[in-house]
């Protein structure tokens, strides 16, 4: 009888263990750009960049890897990590993401997270899509690592807040994504996005299209011109993308 009881809880767990892992979503991706541009700031030099990336997520829950890579500078890299979880049939996402700027020089120290020395900077972050439109709306606050401080040496607690849009246009074939980022707090000085006070850092439109290049074979292309009205700054941005 015991035997029969291990055996039936062994069956259970392998069900459920299957169940699980039926479940589980894996994907990988790649982007190749013109040059990188973030949240109305240009990183990664002035170069075309090479930005993969890998997820993994079950139930609502994700962890995915991302990275962005100079193509001609091993100074200009980035390597992130962004725990995230999503509710209400895609309402509402709460995440973590950890921002990394590994130089991989000898005296780089990756896995320092000591609040002095650290070069990660730890991110909170609460999206919300508007039910029934095509409107988001999102807002990160940093919380840890080498965020901006204040002349007394504090943490600034560096927040940005963007306004989305989405619109298909149909008769062109085209996605369109507009998006609005405002930079709430920070003095010029000691700003994590060049601001100070509450400032306009990104106004950006991207346009994405699928090129069909043969019968099976088709390639997302996309194009996003950025401004930064408190850096006076524009940018032209062209890559594509591509999922595995």
């Amino acid at each position: 009888m015991r035997k029969c009881i291990t055996y039936l809880l062994l069956f259970v767990v392998s069900m459920m263990g299957s169940k699980v892992m039926a479940q589980v979503e894996f994907g990988m991706s790649a982007d190749l750009q013109s040059r990188y541009v973030w949240r109305g700031q240009a990183l990664g030099g002035n170069a075309p960049c090479f930005q993969p990336a890998a997820n993994i997520g079950w139930n609502g829950l994700a962890l995915e890897l991302w990275g962005s890579f100079s193509l001609n500078s091993t100074e200009y890299q980035e390597l992130d990590w962004t725990l995230s979880y999503t509710m209400l049939d895609d309402m509402i996402r709460v995440q973590v993401t950890d921002y990394a700027l590994p130089n991989y020089t000898s005296g780089h120290r990756y896995f320092d997270y000591r609040q002095n020395t650290t070069s990660h900077v730890l991110e909170a972050g609460l999206l919300f899509n508007v039910p029934k439109t095509n409107l988001s709306a999102s807002i990160f606050t940093n919380f840890y690592g080498a965020d901006a401080q204040t002349e007394a040496g504090d943490l600034v607690y560096s927040t940005y807040a963007e306004l989305g849009y989405e619109w298909n246009c149909e008769k062109i074939a085209t996605d369109f994504n507009f998006a609005l980022g405002c930079a709430l707090n920070g003095n010029d000085g000691y700003s994590f996005y060049g601001n100070d006070g509450f400032d306009v850092v990104n106004i950006s439109v991207m346009a994405t299209r699928t090129l069909n290049l043969t019968s099976t074979l088709s390639l997302p292309v996309y194009a996003q011109v950025v401004a930064n009205p408190t850096a006076n700054k524009m940018f032209l941005v062209c890559g594509t993308h591509i999922d595995f």
